[in-house]
């Protein structure tokens, strides 16, 4: 009929660079929404990690057990202090298999990509005549937190009875233990995590065999 016509070349073209330009569009959205997805799925999982993360090494802290190393000249307590690194020993074991305690240490180290650091933990069996963390050297590595660029401790605590307590960067009393542990970690993008102040449950006289009054102990006999 002369009442009926095609579309011509021209409206054809158009419509499909129409068609085109809104598929590119619906793309482009897509892409985008799936970017916004993966990079909130990315750091909901980061920050879980970090939560898990942050109330572990808290746990080990506070579980901090007061142990003596057989010195039998000296009282030293297996505790070591610095702003940038801490070695202590912990109330849980080394492994699933072992028991007892375990010594453990916690500072920033390399990781295996060039360039990143990351706060590791390390963990070993005390030996039995231990007279400092050297085990720790060869033992298990435990990466706490990725991509950290640093981590500070501070410490809480006074060198005997008679003195008031204050926040130190270093534990020079090697007598005692701190009686709190504050953790500041930094990381690489240059933002805080949230600082940590743990309270050791734990005094110096809950690892004595003898003890004269409170929070003062004779170092172990060396046959124990």
């Amino acid at each position: 009929m002369r009442g009926q016509r095609g579309f011509t070349l021209i409206e054809l073209m158009v419509a499909i660079t129409l068609l085109g330009g809104m598929m590119v569009l619906l793309y482009s959205g897509m892409v985008f929404g799936l970017r916004a997805w993966d990079a909130a799925d990315t750091n909901g999982r980061r920050t879980a990690d970090r939560r898990i993360a942050m109330n572990f090494l808290r746990r080990e802290i506070g579980e901090t057990f007061p142990m003596r190393f057989k010195d039998s000249m000296t009282l030293k307590m297996a505790f070591e202090g610095k702003e940038n690194r801490m070695r202590f020993v912990s109330s849980r074991p080394a492994g699933i298999a072992a028991s007892g305690l375990s010594l453990v240490g916690v500072e920033v180290e390399p990781g295996e990509e060039r360039g990143v650091r990351n706060l590791v933990m390390r963990r070993a069996m005390p030996d039995d005549a231990a007279k400092d963390f050297g085990p720790l050297d060869k033992g298990e590595r435990t990466v706490l937190f990725e991509k950290i660029d640093n981590v500070t401790f501070e410490y809480y605590g006074s060198e005997n009875d008679f003195t008031e307590p204050t926040w130190v960067d270093s534990w020079d009393y090697a007598a005692r233990i701190p009686q709190m542990v504050r953790v500041r970690i930094r990381a690489a993008d240059g933002t805080m995590l949230p600082e940590m102040v743990v309270r050791i449950v734990l005094g110096e006289e809950a690892g004595c065999l003898e003890s004269a009054f409170q929070r003062v102990c004779r170092p172990r006999r060396s046959n124990t």
